[in-house]
């Protein structure tokens, strides 16, 4: 364990048994020597480790900071198109009130209620509650989906422990090799002149390991700033989620309300004139319509599936990354390309490419998202 002391010693025995004898002293100056080559290759193999441990450090910071911007931009974008559908069925069922209302006073008589067959206006009304519920039961399966990626975007703290625990291991062996240095230098100066050599290189080893503590330093800085950037993004996301639980709520109650007053006023029209007629088709399609546009969940499931099955690929990529270590026998460092580019190929929508090419996403309307259904 520590070479250049062993070798002084074996030097010292070598004098006692051989005496002041030529081979004697041969032997007691090559043994230092030889326990100074054993420590030159320990300080540089710790060198070799430092270096690999950097950029193993590194190479996690940039994973972090590369995929954290592309999901947290897909979560924004699915919020934005949410509110752009839901102020849709606003405006939607604003236009049958007022239609509504405008045959309400035009019409001359009321000749009798709307029949509840299957051609009626209740009977539509009826369908469209149903789709509704159905609508608003997928928007609450695709924050359900939603709250699994946050419980996945909150397991990468376990792994800013690791690092930590890698930082101190580092510093614990700088700590050693410094004692080692200290006790060498202690040997050197007992050693008098003959040990001049070994002195200078035990100072070099302290430099080498106080150098190491500062590494150790510099990396426990880095751990704590990618658990900062996860803790970010994590609360992000659940003030996201909390923000989108909010306006589905809201919606519910708007749409409930709307469809108790479409209901109120349908069971007063009559069908008996041309115009009841055409204005009751116009609150048909005007119905198809916003439930068109209530068709806005396919677009946000699309993109938490992807994002979701994305993050469900991170814990494959960092067991690639450990079997790797255990193969070469050496840190690697984490490279995201792969996991970016895996997520790429699943984009359906222009908005998610944009996102992901680091651009602005412009509030979409319902003729021009590009959608691909699988």
């Amino acid at each position: 364990m520590y070479p250049p002391l062993l070798g002084t010693a074996g030097g010292v025995s070598a004098l006692l048994v051989g005496g002041a004898t030529l081979a004697a002293w041969g032997v007691a100056a090559a043994l230092p020597l030889a326990g100074l080559g054993c420590s030159w290759l320990m300080a540089r193999k710790l060198r070799a480790e430092r270096q690999t441990i950097e950029d193993y450090v590194a190479g996690r910071q940039r994973f972090g900071e590369t995929m954290a911007p592309v999901w947290t931009g897909q979560i924004e974008t699915s919020r934005q198109q949410m509110e752009t559908a839901i102020s849709e069925l606003s405006q939607r069922f604003s236009g049958i009130v007022d239609k509504l209302d405008n045959t309400v006073r035009t019409t001359s008589a009321t000749t009798s209620s709307i029949g509840d067959n299957d051609n009626g206006l209740v009977a539509v009304f009826a369908r469209s509650e149903r789709e509704l519920g159905s609508v608003v039961a997928t928007m609450e399966s695709a924050m359900s989906s939603k709250t699994q990626m946050l419980e996945k975007v909150q397991s990468l703290n376990h792994f800013t422990t690791e690092l930590q625990q890698m930082a101190s291991d580092v510093a614990s062996i700088a700590w050693q090799t410094n004692l080692l240095a200290i006790n060498a230098a202690i040997e050197a100066a007992h050693a008098g002149e003959n040990g001049r050599g070994f002195s200078v290189l035990a100072q070099e080893v302290r430099k080498l390991s106080a150098l190491s503590g500062d590494t150790g330093k510099r990396i426990t800085e880095k751990v704590s700033l990618i658990n900062a950037a996860i803790v970010e993004t994590r609360e992000s996301a659940e003030a996201s989620n909390l923000e989108e639980s909010r306006s589905m709520a809201t919606s519910q109650d708007t749409i409930a309300a709307v469809l108790s007053q479409l209901r109120s006023v349908t069971d007063t029209l009559v069908a008996s004139t041309d115009l009841l007629k055409d204005e009751s088709l116009d609150i048909k399609a005007e119905i198809s319509e916003a439930l068109v546009q209530l068709q806005f969940q396919d677009r946000v499931s699309q993109i938490m599936s992807h994002v979701k099955h994305n993050i469900e690929r991170l814990p494959v990529v960092l067991d690639d990354n450990r079997v790797q270590f255990q193969q070469a026998g050496a840190l690697q460092p984490l490279d995201s390309a792969g996991l970016l580019a895996e997520l790429e190929k699943t984009y359906a929508m222009k908005e998610e490419r944009a996102v992901h090419q680091g651009g602005q996403v412009a509030q979409a309307t319902p003729d021009d998202t590009e959608i691909t259904f699988f």
